[in-house]
């Protein structure tokens, strides 16, 4: 049961960002958390220690129940209106008779640098042939984007992040993979992804110790981390774009 719950959360956070399931007009969200419904996992969970259950409907359908955690009203604004899913009443009323729990403390992996540490020295090549250093990136603020091939969710997300050049564009913008320039040139075309290709990158991925992408870092204009993100949602892009203004004095 331990390793079917694990399993599942490790699909959720993998899930596709940009839709849930629908029926009759009404959405089928994956996760109750708060009372709140979601297509996604809210920022909290990241590392907290929380309570959760499988709630499953007489027709089969599987519903993630968490509790033991209080989301902040921020977090609630992701949540899918009652009025919008589907049999709302009856998933809260199932969950109010669950009595089988599973605790549970996140385990994602924590990273080499922290937030308010500076980035140590390094010297990395694009796929463009520009040379990108601590030095010459400071300044400016910079965003490292960790991904590879196989990660879906990355990919997926870079058509959004392609926007925060628009929105913030006095900022480095390098996206870190240990995929070869050969292995990533269709990806990065189909999807038209414009930040700098750091490929066959060994270099930052040790220094940060990444263990699992997609992983997002904001430094400031003095190389010092200032946001830290792993893995991806509407709520965690949107917290990363925030911090991206705020290191480049970009107004709303």
């Amino acid at each position: 049961m331990r390793r079917r719950m694990l399993m599942f959360v490790w699909m959720l956070c993998g899930i596709a960002m940009f839709s849930w399931g629908q029926s009759d007009g009404k959405k089928e969200p994956k996760l109750l958390v708060d009372s709140c419904f979601f297509a996604e996992m809210p920022s909290e969970l990241q590392g907290a220690s929380y309570r959760m259950s499988f709630l499953k409907s007489d027709d089969g359908r599987m519903l993630l129940l968490v509790t033991g955690i209080k989301l902040s009203e921020k977090s609630k604004e992701y949540a899918i209106p009652l009025s919008e899913v589907k049999d709302a009443d009856y998933w809260l009323e199932k969950a109010k008779e669950n009595k089988q729990f599973l605790s549970i403390k996140d385990r994602t992996p924590k990273l080499a640098l922290k937030e308010g540490e500076r980035i140590k020295p390094f010297s990395v090549q694009a796929t463009d042939g520009t040379r990108w250093t601590d030095s010459n990136t400071q300044g400016r603020p910079l965003v490292l984007n960790f991904w590879y091939t196989g990660c879906g969710p990355c990919i997926r997300e870079m058509p959004e992040l392609n926007g925060w050049m628009d929105t913030c564009p006095d900022v480095n913008y390098l996206a870190v993979t240990w995929n070869t320039p050969e292995q990533i040139k269709k990806i990065v075309e189909r999807r038209g992804f414009r930040f700098h290709q750091v490929a066959g990158d060994s270099v930052l991925w040790r220094m940060f110790g990444v263990q699992q992408t997609p992983t997002t870092v904001v430094l400031d204009k003095q190389g010092v981390v200032r946001k830290l993100v792993i893995g991806t949602s509407q709520q965690k892009r949107d917290e990363l774009l925030e911090a991206i203004r705020q290191v480049s004095g970009e107004k709303h």
